[in-house]
């Protein structure tokens, strides 16, 4: 598949985790013990790794679900209403008439520190049984919380087991941000891992490379026997970001650094919509999409909230010519495809008036070609009546050293 393709063809991505609410209080400075502050503002935004996931896709212009259970409580009715309008996917998300968690974040605006406090009520997660009513073959890319081990690695098997034997397998994420000891069973399961940078100096990891290795060498298969491997990747804030191949390739990405830092809170969510994004949509390598996902979350933490990452200048993207590019180890297909991608999905419009429409009434008659339809020819596209031509220039089709051309002409039917 080429980059001229990619936003049309591909299937939605599935987030699957907990949606919830935050609570934004801006103060001069983080609260002593003791001390009574008045805070500068206060506001709500969504809360929930997979929710802001699916969220940030589609302000990317991605197709994205999310499955997670849904709060029939008012206060989730603005946040809902929002990922609806964004047109994520929301039907198969079963409903409780509990309270939804909330966390409260206090951020001091001199230094843009942040102390988190969460409250999950016990929240209800979604089960395999939830899992179980997705039609998978509509998926192409599932993205996972490290959250109810029991239930998450019954998803995965899930779709491992409709993976097997496929071409077109879904592709698997995971987020880390906590019990890293009860989810590492999970990581060999996925193709990505992304690490929380605040989890591994839990560990006394110092630093993204370490991170990436320390995590390859925790898998349950040594290198030495050859199986599938998932990537790891690990954002290290200021320090920019490290990733490691299946093939124990390490790169380190430096960081994007922001004009202004406002609202670090959920760029970790938006780093991993951005990563996948670049990966499964844009088709970029491991390290261009890290990169790619250093960028959307530097420029996340420029402003409070998650909208104004759809102002993003990502396009227009960088297109080579295909004529400079073509190569004998790509089929004539696919030079093709390119060229019917570039030309028909970004053409410009140009109207008949209905004056070719009445020809699909005629009937169809094999023959020398009338002077009508040589001068139809003046009514294409020049630049892409050429390309084709090109690309078509040693198609001739020969038989016994002969070649047959099949000349049309359209002919009315007499009633």
């Amino acid at each position: 598949m080429n980059q001229y393709c990619a936003l049309s063809v591909t299937k939605p991505v599935l987030c699957v985790g907990s949606l919830s609410m935050d609570l934004i209080s801006i103060c001069n400075n983080l609260p002593e013990e003791g001390v009574d502050q008045t805070c500068l503002e206060v506001h709500w935004q969504r809360g929930g790794h997979s929710s802001i996931v699916s969220f940030v896709l589609s302000l990317l212009s991605a197709q994205s679900e999310f499955l997670g259970i849904l709060s029939r409580s008012q206060l989730l009715n603005a946040i809902i209403t929002e990922m609806q309008g964004r047109a994520i996917n929301l039907e198969h998300c079963p409903k409780t008439d509990e309270d939804p968690g909330f966390s409260t974040i206090m951020v001091a605006k001199k230094t843009g520190l942040r102390a988190v406090i969460h409250c999950n009520r016990n929240f209800p997660y979604c089960s395999f049984e939830d899992f179980q009513k997705l039609d998978l073959s509509i998926f192409g890319w599932v993205h996972f919380e490290a959250r109810q081990v029991r239930e998450t690695v019954q998803m995965m098997r899930a779709v491992l087991d409709y993976n097997n034997g496929k071409k077109d397998r879904i592709l698997m994420s995971l987020r880390v941000n906590s019990c890293y000891k009860e989810n590492r069973d999970l990581f060999d399961m996925c193709d990505y891992v992304l690490f929380s940078r605040q989890l591994a100096m839990q560990l006394g990891w110092q630093s993204a490379r370490q991170t990436c290795h320390q995590l390859d060498a925790d898998l349950r298969l040594p290198r030495s026997i050859k199986m599938h491997r998932p990537c790891f990747i690990c954002s290290w804030g200021p320090q920019g970001a490290g990733c490691l191949t299946g093939n124990g390739i390490y790169h380190e990405m430096p960081p994007y650094i922001a004009k202004r830092v406002v609202d670090t809170h959920g760029a970790g969510a938006c780093f991993t919509a951005a990563f996948i994004y670049a990966t499964y949509i844009r088709k970029m390598n491991l390290s261009d999409a890290v990169e790619f996902a250093n960028r959307v979350a530097g420029h996340k933490i420029s402003d409070y909230g998650y909208n104004h990452i759809s102002k993003l200048n990502i396009y227009p993207i960088d297109v080579v010519n295909p004529e400079d590019v073509l190569s004998a180890h790509v089929s004539e297909d696919s030079e093709a495809e390119e060229v019917i991608c570039r030309k028909y999905l970004n053409r410009r419009i140009n109207y008949s008036d209905g004056k070719y429409s009445t020809r699909l009434l005629n009937e169809f008659i094999p023959g020398p070609p009338s002077t009508d339809s040589l001068n139809s020819d003046e009514d294409l596209d020049r630049e892409t009546r050429n390309e084709i031509s090109h690309l078509s220039a040693s198609r001739s089709i020969s038989t016994n050293s002969h070649s047959w051309k099949l000349n049309i002409q359209f002919k009315p039917k007499k009633i």
